[in-house]
């Protein structure tokens, strides 16, 4: 498997200690363009490299709304999700809910929403 190389037009190593620290999605570590490689002739001698290895898939969550929660309600709550880095999966239509892929170190802003009834990890559920 070939490594994910990005390619960032800066030299400047604050880019790349914000997107490396205490991100969910992937670690980033610098490495030097090869002055003979002839296939990007334009990019600066500094890039990026994120190795495939270090690719992290953010745990799923199911949200439950509380029951008296408007549906205005729960769209704001499924922004606010989406804002801090989460993707909405499912919305469920018996339960005033959603599934989201969500940064597991920043679940109890999610937690603690107003509208919130339960947060819980998606898992498998099996019957005896």
């Amino acid at each position: 498997m070939h490594p994910l190389v990005l390619f960032i037009r800066s030299t400047s190593s604050p880019v790349q200690g914000i997107i490396s620290r205490n991100s969910p999605y992937f670690r980033l570590t610098p490495t030097t363009l090869h002055p003979r490689q002839p296939y990007f002739p334009r990019l600066s001698n500094r890039l990026l490299h994120c190795a495939s290895s270090n690719l992290v898939k953010m745990p799923t969550y199911i949200v439950t709304a509380k029951d008296d929660a408007t549906d205005e309600q729960v769209a704001a709550l499924k922004k606010q999700a989406v804002d801090q880095g989460g993707k909405i999966g499912h919305e469920y239509t018996l339960i005033k809910g959603f599934s989201v892929d969500f940064p597991e170190d920043q679940i109890s802003t999610l937690q603690s929403h107003e509208h919130v009834k339960a947060v819980e990890k998606d898992q498998e559920v099996k019957t005896q």
